[in-house]
């Protein structure tokens, strides 16, 4: 893997033109999001994310609208590449595209799977290449373990889940729905459980979908790409996790339950059975329904 890519030969091979400094790009990133890379390059649609871009030091490109560029230019002091274009959205991900496919600037996770000692792995169970279990970990019956899936210490994998699953980012692109790849992976912490029939997604441009230590996921469970799950939660059967949400510690998602992407549900929170978390749960709160709404903690303790 080569993780840098001078700006000018992206131009150069997508036909694109660049306002600013020639700079070496090593990550893509999506506004309103952290990133572990150092140059990164993201898209606008709009001219919401001046003030957060701003103080965003690892931001050097921007893909921006003819519409919005005279806004980003005037509210961000220091330097930054520009590249125009009517499509902002389109162009990144033309761009993530042609890096997946066409260079190494993402992992391709192409070595033989690593097992550590003690572990039960049945035998119609597959692991593809780029896999790495640790000690004492265990996978049931035809499950797969795809490839840039990292599994630490004690885990339990059950039947005919998956973990590493593509995950789901599609764009409507001149009429047509498109399919975005990804290149990320999964990170399954100390002591995590995950139930049969569960799929855990990778993420889509860098780092991992992450479930934390000892946290754990009933059956039939989905979670998205990006999702972040803390430590001690526990995501109980038929829960949708939709991609980017974020579960922290100790909280715990009821029966059934539904959680729409980008959503925080708070530490040691509790979510009712069936519920449809649209907007953030505080920590510690109660809440439930379609949509979910929160009872106070004091109201919680004094029902019971």
């Amino acid at each position: 893997m080569i993780r840098k890519i001078l700006l000018s030969q992206l131009c150069c091979k997508l036909k694109l033109s660049f306002e600013g400094p020639d700079i070496e790009v090593d990550g893509l990133g999506l506004c309103a999001r952290t990133s572990c890379f150092n140059s990164i390059l993201v898209y606008v649609t709009g001219e919401k994310y001046v003030e957060w871009i701003s103080k965003q030091v690892n931001i050097s490109c921007i893909l921006v609208s003819p519409d919005n560029i005279q806004a980003y230019q005037s509210g961000i002091a220091r330097d930054i590449t520009y590249i125009t274009c009517s499509q902002p959205e389109k162009v990144f991900y033309d761009i993530h595209e042609f890096l997946f496919h066409e260079t190494d600037f993402y992992d391709k996770y192409e070595f033989a799977p690593i097992v550590g000692k003690g572990c039960l792995v049945h035998p119609t169970a597959f692991l593809e290449e780029g896999v790495i279990l640790g000690n004492n970990v265990t996978v049931g019956s035809h499950s797969v373990i795809r490839k840039g899936t990292v599994v630490k210490d004690g885990t339990n994998i059950g039947c005919n889940t998956v973990i590493g699953s593509e995950g789901f980012q599609v764009l409507r692109i001149d009429g047509k729905n498109k399919k975005i790849n990804h290149s990320g992976g999964v990170l399954l912490e100390e002591d995590v459980y995950v139930g049969d029939n569960s799929a855990v997604c990778n993420s889509l441009l860098e780092g991992a979908t992450h479930v934390g230590k000892n946290s754990k996921i009933d059956n039939l469970v989905h979670v998205g790409h990006n999702v972040w799950i803390g430590e001690n939660a526990v995501i109980t059967a038929g829960v949708m996790l939709c991609g980017s949400s974020i579960v922290e510690d100790g909280a715990w998602v009821g029966v059934n339950s539904s959680v729409l992407n980008k959503v925080v549900i708070g530490a040691e929170a509790t979510i009712g059975m069936g519920s449809v978390v649209t907007r953030r749960i505080p920590e510690g709160a109660l809440a439930f329904g379609s949509p979910a709404k929160v009872k106070i903690q004091q109201d919680r303790e004094e029902k019971e």
